[in-house]
């Protein structure tokens, strides 16, 4: 086991931070964030730093510690300084406009999908030209709520998984990919 799970998470003075039995809420200069406490743990504020204590010496509850110690780490971070997350479009025609319902995806399909984006949620699209990859589409989604942004990117990145061969589709920005040959390449060589 981890023993980071032990380690106090420091408060800054920006954010304000009250807990319950249940539920941990956050409130900084970027919002307000609540996350429900696990069962097997217990929540302590001491002056300016949070400790996550384990009510039982079990492998559970020391698993939900750790995880406990996360998610209050992560709703500090998010009401102070957000998080994001950047994805990429590429392949010819693919494009990304943002509509009224949401954001809306050519990606090669018949009909434009529309990615539905939660209010907490603002996405920013950037399109850079480039001679060898043609047009890419950078979406930016920012957010104050980790869990969300991550959801909403995978959905994003569901509607078209990256081609193997020409890696044509949505990606992480960050995300590396492994290229195929082709059979001609193959057989040639």
């Amino acid at each position: 086991m981890s023993k980071n799970r032990f380690r106090p998470v420091a408060i800054p003075k920006e954010v304000q931070v009250t807990t319950t039995r249940t539920i941990i809420k956050a409130a900084g200069p970027l919002g307000k964030l609540e996350q429900r406490i696990c069962p097997k743990t217990l929540v302590v504020i001491e002056q300016d730093k949070l400790l996550v204590q384990a009510i039982d010496n079990t492998k559970q509850a020391a698993a939900e510690q750790g995880t406990m110690r996360k998610l209050a780490m992560n709703l500090i971070e998010g009401v102070l300084k957000g998080f994001e997350k950047t994805l990429v479009i590429e392949g010819t025609g693919y494009r990304a406009q943002m509509s009224g319902a949401g954001l809306q995806l050519f990606l090669g399909y018949v009909k434009p999908r529309t990615v539905a984006l939660p209010a907490g949620v603002k996405c920013e699209l950037k399109v850079v030209k480039s001679a060898e990859k043609g047009d890419l589409t950078y979406i930016t989604l920012k957010g104050i709520d980790k869990q969300q942004i991550g959801d909403i990117a995978a959905l994003i990145k569901k509607t078209r998984k990256p081609d193997p061969y020409r890696h044509k589709g949505v990606r992480y920005a960050d995300e590396v990919l492994r290229k195929k040959i082709g059979k001609r390449a193959v057989v040639q060589a």
